[in-house]
């Protein structure tokens, strides 16, 4: 694959990540739904590492962080101690919104990365 071929394939996939993570910003936020756009973003990375040599875009890309997200586990226990059982799904929505806004950079930045990319093409 040729570079120009690779940089085109790359686009595309790079306007997918960003409507992945459009999806779940709107209103998709299932547990699922997150822990695909985080593997799927590493593997866009990993992609672009080995297809686009350019020094800017490699770059870029440490910029990437990468989404952390695990679903919070409520053991059988806790729900006969309410107490126990409300903190797990507090602790659960905190963490739900701090991996928005971890998705909502990414995209921002897999958006810069599209303009960085279209450059390369000229």
């Amino acid at each position: 694959m040729n570079q120009d071929e690779a940089i085109r394939l790359v686009i595309r996939q790079v306007k997918d990540v960003q409507a992945q993570a459009d999806q779940i910003l709107k209103g998709n936020k299932s547990d699922e739904a997150i822990e695909n756009f985080a593997r799927y973003s590493e593997e866009m990375k990993a992609f672009i590492r080995k297809n686009i040599p350019s020094e800017e875009i490699l770059a870029y890309l440490k910029d990437i962080t990468p989404v952390h997200y695990t679903k919070a586990k409520i053991s059988i226990w806790q729900y006969f101690v309410f107490p126990s059982w409300w903190l797990s799904l507090y602790k659960e929505y905190n963490a739900k919104n701090q991996v928005l806004d971890e998705i909502r950079e990414v995209q921002h930045k897999y958006a810069n990365l599209e303009l960085l990319l279209k450059a390369l093409t000229g």
